[in-house]
């Protein structure tokens, strides 16, 4: 246990030097816009919005970050649903691709940094990485399904 005290306070040390030196830097890049999360009864009232309103109308772009054959398996939240596979999103880094690169690979319109991006997958871990990956990018409209296609389809 002595080995232990002797380590811990070196590690306390180096990373509060860390933080110190990151805090420090004038060109830290803004903090990350929050991702905020969503119910089953929320994410309803938006794919009904976007049902009768549309997409330009209700600036919302649903995005399941599901695999394919998850999505075969279950079907689409709605057809509203674009389907965008988190391990592509990520191989192409999706949300800095520009428009036509975008819709070439995804089948449907980049969304715009005004629109509200709102992300599904089977249990809300993988949207939470797809919509921190859309902060990235500069989006700041973004929600996060958290019960995802487990509730919407089991509960």
């Amino acid at each position: 246990s002595n080995a232990f005290v002797v380590v811990a306070p070196r590690t306390t040390t180096r990373s509060s030097q860390q933080v110190r030196f990151l805090s420090s830097s004038s060109s830290s890049p803004p903090p990350p816009p929050e991702i905020r999360p969503i119910n089953k009864d929320q994410m309803k009232q938006i794919l009904e919005t976007l049902k009768t309103s549309g997409r330009e109308e209700s600036k919302f772009v649903v995005m399941d970050v599901r695999n394919v054959d998850e999505i075969n398996y279950t079907g689409k939240l709605s057809p509203e649903v674009e389907t965008i596979p988190l391990p592509i999103l990520m191989q192409t880094n999706a949300f800095q691709m520009d428009e036509d690169d975008f819709e070439d690979t995804f089948g449907f319109a980049k969304p715009s940094l005004d629109e509200t991006l709102v992300f599904s997958c089977a249990s809300g871990i993988r949207s939470h990485h797809a919509a921190q990956m859309a902060g990235l990018a500069g989006y700041s409209n973004l929600i996060n399904y958290t019960g995802s296609a487990n509730e919407w389809f089991y509960s």
